[in-house]
């Protein structure tokens, strides 16, 4: 999950958790923790994710 590089704001470094792996926690949750809602905001994320890995995949190299 941690997967990503090592983030940094100023002085403050931390690990990234990836795009994908981010997804798939917002799939899941519902799954993983019973009665949690599925929320408008996770299929909001989850969608812009899908998007910009999309555009990514497609920048040339």
């Amino acid at each position: 999950m941690l997967d990503a590089s090592v983030g940094r704001i100023g002085a403050l470094q931390c690990r990234i958790i990836s795009p994908r792996a981010q997804i798939e926690i917002k799939q899941m949750m519902p799954v993983w923790v019973p009665g949690r809602p599925r929320r408008r905001k996770d299929a909001e994320d989850i969608t812009r994710l899908e998007v910009a890995l999309g555009e990514q995949d497609a920048r040339p190299a």
